[in-house]
């Protein structure tokens, strides 16, 4: 009886020191792109400065962010077709980005937001503002600058659903 009871608070204590995830491990799989939105101003040659809303009007099934920690790498691919409001006007516009690189989970401690830095093969480096991170959904933020044909930066936001 007393091995019993030995082997089981063993396990209840190798049980309690279970290893909480950390930022990386909650961000690392496959994620489906699900949701675009884009706010900021620009300058527009024939408008002048003018407010710009966007949200995705269709998202490709096969939108995919899969992050891998072992080896460090990303890969991404984005097919969606954005409707943008500037002004009076109402856009189509089709957005395709793709590409691979390495990324880095930066955890903010509480004091700052988390954030993850991909960096592309290419070397261009976009940091994203972790917003909101659930076991199957995470919701990610960054900031770009526009210069052709408009000129103006953009908050874009993005989410995602794990995929099995």
């Amino acid at each position: 009886m007393k091995k019993l009871l030995l082997v089981a608070v063993s396990a209840l204590a190798l049980a309690s020191c279970k290893k909480e995830p950390t930022l990386a491990d909650k961000l690392e799989g496959t994620w489906l792109v699900n949701d675009i939105t884009a706010a900021g101003t620009v300058n527009i040659p024939t408008i002048g400065l003018t407010p710009i809303v966007a949200s995705d009007k269709t998202i490709a099934a096969t939108s995919l962010f899969t992050m891998v920690q072992e080896p460090n790498s990303v890969n991404y691919a984005i097919d969606a077709e954005l409707e943008v409001v500037a002004g009076a006007l109402t856009i189509p516009f089709p957005w395709q980005q793709s590409g691979t690189g390495t990324w880095l989970a930066k955890s903010g401690n509480g004091v700052a937001p988390d954030s993850v830095i991909i960096t592309a093969t290419d070397g261009t480096i976009t940091r994203y503002e972790v917003l909101s991170i659930l076991e199957t959904a995470i919701r990610l933020r960054t900031t770009t600058d526009i210069t052709t044909p408009a000129e103006g930066t953009l908050n874009l936001e993005f989410s995602f659903a794990k995929q099995q």
